[in-house]
């Protein structure tokens, strides 16, 4: 059985923080509009589509859209592995 190890891209851990800063700063349950460089937030809104519209009104081409969780939960992330058989 063969394995492999999926590697994920890290940050620096400035802009790890910043990031966890702006998304705890938004509203929980929405979805939100983050620059490319993950340094603000464009839009939020209750829906994808509300939230790409705010944010395409917002002259910006150059972001990603998220959902925040319902709550903030305390969570144990460990690495990903993919197994092939």
């Amino acid at each position: 059985m063969a394995s492999s190890l999926i590697e994920m891209p890290t940050a620096p851990a400035k802009a790890r923080s910043r990031r966890l800063e702006l998304l705890r700063s938004a509203p929980l349950n929405s979805w939100i509009a983050l620059s490319g460089d993950e340094t603000q937030i464009l839009a939020v809104g209750k829906t994808f589509t509300e939230a790409d519209e705010i944010a395409k009104k917002s002259g910006q081409t150059d972001y990603f859209l998220t959902r925040t969780p319902d709550e903030w939960l305390p969570r144990s992330l460990s690495p990903l592995i993919e197994t092939t058989v």
